[in-house]
């Protein structure tokens, strides 16, 4: 049944099987040569590459060594699209020598320049170095490698390795140069440009990149100086040129910038727009209208796309040029660079005419074809800043993180990242401000930061980390106090961070501090604990009088009489003057205004002690730890005066005070002794013992603590190891008050 769907009439006549087999055999004919075609192609092509890789070989093995004819090579293939040669060859030399780091080293760079395999370019510059440690070319591959990837902290690292290890290898200067260019940190780029330009002192392009970043560093004199340079080892570098001009129109010298333009037109056979856009933009920021439309005209002329155009930008005021070129933009699509260019220059005609919403419209036509122009971002910024500060401050973000240079726009950004307390995104940008611009502010903010920062890691006990944060806090008061000299503030703190580090210059900036703001007690109080403190000489003399310290304390009071720390400073004093009334009277005052005072209160629970009034010493201890629960000596000091005074009833608290001592000092015998004591009286006898034999390790000589082990193996009924242990207590003092209690529990224990 299935047979009788599927048949089909074959039947044809004899014309056409002549017709069939005619074509048949000329679609034969066709195959077989388009195959002999192929083969023989295929021979061809084989046979070329076969020739091109002896070709290679014969060029390298001229001078097989030279690492810079090997990458001559490389890129060369790459710009000839013919990669594939020198990826054969040293594919087959390192698999016959695979822990050779050359061939290693070779392999990776050509994966590198092939964009075919980064992991394997990464793994084999590896490998060459675990070789050959001080191969730098290596280490540079390694560091481009993650460059490329995106890894730029790995890239940092692995540069700098290599340069503490070969200081000569200045082409890894020269990348680290690069990368911190890429990152705008360009403090750090522009001290490697200048160490290769060092040693390369004819390079014309170096001195010109140096010259870029001195003029984002608005250090317009030395870029200019780079720029003549990069001219005088290459008469022809045009750029330079255009860079000179630009400068002088920054400096207001439009006669001597469009000069410039001109020698630069003599050596540039085919003159961008770009560079005349440029100029126009500057000479628009300068108020220079005339100059500016002038440039904007000539820069239109050399761009195809709006040639046309040029002759309706001649004798044009500025809002008719303004006017023009927003009729001949809205018709047109946004597509080059120009294009951007353009729109954006007319939004900031449309600024200074207050035709704000044009304005909006262009720059957001360069937004969206190029989402990276900073300026674009910064000035759309300023606009939202009339009417909505949140899309203000997102446009400012776009405008930092894609490069914006001008400092007005950082500074707002720092101060709204401030008032939010959005401390890292402040720290990132006032970075960027402070090596744009002398900011004495943002330099004073960025040591606040980091002093804060120093005060956190101290909690983890980070020492290199705290040492770092506190060098960082050190620079930037430094700079603040550099720039501006006549700031009190400035000088106070920065006699604060060197009278943290003991150092005599803290009194210089104090003193100046006094001077410029003679009614702030701050001041006062500064110096007169600095000189309080302060030593000389291996016996550790005190440098100042008391008398003087007491002058600045008593002034600091004067102008404010509720200065905590000027009342305690002059407790202290006092006490060192043997005057213990009036310190305590200056003690009693701190803790008037400030009942948590650790230092004033374990000073007057000492001589509340002495004077055998031990419950005042006890709370003043217990309100001490209240103010500093981590102060070990007043945790130790507050347990003892507890059990002496009233052991049934503190005997608790004495021993949670024991116990946060413990934690924080495990190693002191005699905290140990006394929290074993303490678990003694709560009835934990085996607890206790452990912490008698804990203390017993570290002071193996007290006598008290054997003492009170044998109490502890009484009451677990072990006689034998509590009469060896009242033993121990003669042994070791046989004169001491605790030998007849030892001897008296010997004769009671000595029938069990």
């Amino acid at each position: 049944m299935i047979a009788n769907y599927c048949q089909f009439d074959f039947r044809l006549s004899k014309m056409h099987l002549i017709l069939l087999n005619g074509r048949l055999i000329f679609i034969f004919y066709i195959l077989v040569f388009i195959s002999i075609k192929s083969i023989s192609a295929l021979a061809n092509d084989e046979s070329n590459f076969q020739t091109a890789v002896e070709r290679y070989r014969k060029r390298i093995n001229q001078d097989p060594k030279n690492l810079d004819l090997h990458r001559e090579m490389v890129l060369y293939a790459t710009k000839t699209n013919r990669i594939n040669i020198p990826l054969y060859i040293y594919k087959n030399i390192q698999a016959k020598q695979p822990n050779n780091p050359l061939f290693c080293y070779l392999l990776a760079y050509t994966y590198f320049h092939s964009n075919r395999s980064m992991e394997q370019a990464i793994d084999l510059a590896k490998k060459a170095l675990s070789h050959q440690n001080n191969f730098w070319q290596a280490s540079q591959l390694l560091g481009e490698c993650y460059t490329k990837k995106g890894n730029i902290e790995l890239a940092e690292e692995i540069f700098l390795q290599a340069v503490e290890a070969q200081t000569d290898a200045w082409p890894i200067k020269l990348q680290l140069a690069k990368l911190y260019q890429s990152q705008q940190a360009y403090l750090k780029a522009l001290t490697y440009y200048r160490q290769v330009s060092a040693k390369e002192p004819k390079s014309a392009s170096i001195h010109f990149e140096i010259g870029l970043i001195l003029r984002r560093l608005k250090r317009l004199p030395e870029a200019q100086s780079a720029f003549q340079k990069s001219i005088h080892h290459d008469k022809k570098h045009v750029y330079a040129y255009y860079q000179i001009g630009q400068i002088y129109a920054l400096q207001k010298e439009p006669n001597k910038a469009i000069n410039q333009y001109r020698k630069a037109r003599r050596f540039d056979p085919r003159p961008k727009p770009k560079p005349r856009y440029e100029l126009a933009a500057i000479f628009l920021k300068q108020e220079d209208g005339r100059n500016a439309i002038s440039a904007l005209r000539s820069g239109i002329s050399l761009d195809s796309k709006y040639a046309n155009y040029t002759n309706q930008f001649q004798n044009v005021s500025t809002l008719s040029a303004a006017k023009k070129l927003s009729e001949i933009l809205t018709n047109l699509p946004v597509e080059t660079e120009g294009d951007c260019f353009l729109h954006f220059f007319v939004a900031q005609l449309h600024i200074k005419t207050e035709q704000f919403k044009t304005a909006r419209w262009h720059l957001e036509q360069v937004i969206s074809l190029q989402p990276n122009y900073a300026e674009a971002h910064a000035l759309l910024g300023q606009i939202y800043e009339q009417s909505n500060m949140p899309e203000a401050i997102n446009s400012f973000e776009q405008a930092v993180e894609h490069g914006n240079e001008k400092v007005e726009i950082m500074l707002k950004l720092a101060q709204n990242y401030q008032r939010q307390k959005k401390n890292d995104k402040f720290v990132v940008v006032a970075e960027k401000i402070v090596e744009l611009s002398q900011q004495p502010e943002i330099h004073y903010q960025l040591a606040l930061y980091y002093e804060e920062q120093a005060l956190i890691k101290k909690e983890s006990l980070e020492e290199e980390a705290i040492k770092k944060l506190e060098e960082k806090a050190l620079y930037h008061v430094d700079q603040a106090v550099k720039i501006n000299p006549e700031s009190a503030k400035y000088n106070l703190k920065l006699g604060s961070y060197y009278d943290q580090r003991k150092k005599i210059k803290a009194i210089r900036f104090y003193e100046k501090a006094i001077q410029l703001d003679p009614q702030n007690p701050e001041g006062y109080y500064k110096r007169g604990l600095f000189m309080s403190n302060y030593t000389f000489g291996a016996a550790k003399v005190l440098l100042y009088a008391p008398e003087d310290v007491m002058a600045d304390l008593k002034k600091s009071i004067q102008l404010d009489p509720n200065s905590i720390g000027a009342h305690r400073t002059m407790g202290i004093v006092y006490d060192r003057m043997y005057d213990v009334p009036n310190a305590i009277k200056s003690f009693k005052k701190v803790i008037q205004l400030n009942p948590q005072d650790s230092y004033a209160q374990i000073y007057l629970a000492e001589k509340y002690a002495n004077s055998g009034q031990i419950q005042l010493a006890v709370n003043a201890l217990e309100q001490a730890i209240k103010g500093s629960p981590n102060d070990v000596e007043a945790l130790k000091d507050y347990a003892f005066l507890s059990l002496k005074f009233n052991q049934e009833l503190l005997w608790k608290q004495a021993q949670k005070a024991l116990e946060t001592a413990n934690k924080i000092r495990p190693d002191d015998a005699e905290i140990l002794m006394n929290y074993g004591y303490t678990l003694y009286l709560g009835g934990e006898i085996e607890k206790s013992v452990e912490q008698y034999k804990k203390s017993i390790q570290l002071k193996p000589d007290w006598d008290i603590t054997y003492y009170n082990l044998a109490l502890a193996y009484e009451r677990l009924r072990k006689y034998d190891l509590a009469k060896q242990s009242y033993q121990k207590v003669s042994e070791m003092n046989p004169n001491g008050p605790l030998n007849n209690k030892s001897i008296n529990r010997l004769i009671l224990l000595g029938g069990k």
